[in-house]
């Protein structure tokens, strides 16, 4: 009889000095960065692309035009020369190897203006 009267003295005394759970500040974690053009653009070419590994990107530029953020840089696959590229916005991707002929040197010109 004396056994579960000292365990009821017991927990209530462990719970007399703690605080109500609905008190506890919650922790909120900082928004995360959002990649910067350049990161954005690297993300939207190996998607393109079709590959994770063995990729290389040199020479990124950032310019605004009417809005848009154009990206334009280089990038190489492993075992292969390097390709121009230019993204244009969150979605459009321009490789170097998969246009025709002459309009990688069109649109450089016309979108890369320190190329």
């Amino acid at each position: 009889m004396a056994l579960p009267l000292i365990a009821t003295m017991l927990a209530g005394g462990c719970q007399s000095g703690s605080e109500p759970a609905s008190n506890v500040a919650a922790v909120i974690a900082p928004p995360k960065a959002l990649p910067s053009p350049a990161e954005h653009a690297r993300g939207l070419v190996l998607r393109h692309l079709g590959v994770a590994a063995g990729v290389s990107f040199a020479d990124p530029q950032v310019f605004t035009s009417q809005g848009a953020t154009i990206v334009c840089g280089r990038v190489a696959q492993a075992g292969q020369p390097a390709q121009r590229y230019i993204t244009v916005g969150q979605e459009d991707v321009f490789v170097e190897g998969q246009m025709q002929p002459g309009h990688m040197d069109q649109a450089v010109a016309e979108f890369c203006r320190n190329a």
